[in-house]
């Protein structure tokens, strides 16, 4: 399970996430969750397997190559949603309300 998780990881780094955003950002419904894992990930007192496991989630979504590919209209995000979900979940106790207070400022009539 390390070696996938370090395998996802590696395709995340803030720039390319910051590119995907710009480029692909309003296509995608989950964007506030994904937001929310980003900001997580960067607080100092989140450990570092739940980090990996963060990076992973968003190096996954990022990763052009999926299990299912994100040009088929409709499904093609599904296992996208589906990773992030899972990493939300994982990393539950550590999402603190000042992450979600941030993503909140950025879209103010989406729930987070």
């Amino acid at each position: 399970m390390w070696k996938i998780l370090r395998f996802f990881a590696r395709f995340y780094t803030p720039g390319k996430f910051i590119y995907f955003i710009r480029t692909t950002g309003r296509k995608i419904k989950f964007l506030p969750k994904l937001l929310t894992i980003f900001y997580c990930m960067q607080d100092k007192d989140t450990p570092k397997f739940v980090k990996l496991t963060l990076m992973a989630a968003l190096g996954y979504v990022i990763f052009p190559f999926d299990f299912m590919p994100d040009a088929i209209f409709g499904l093609g995000w599904l296992d996208d949603a589906a990773v992030v979900a899972a990493a939300l979940r994982f990393a539950g106790m550590y999402v603190k309300p000042e992450h979600k207070a941030r993503v909140r400022r950025m879209f103010p009539f989406l729930r987070v």
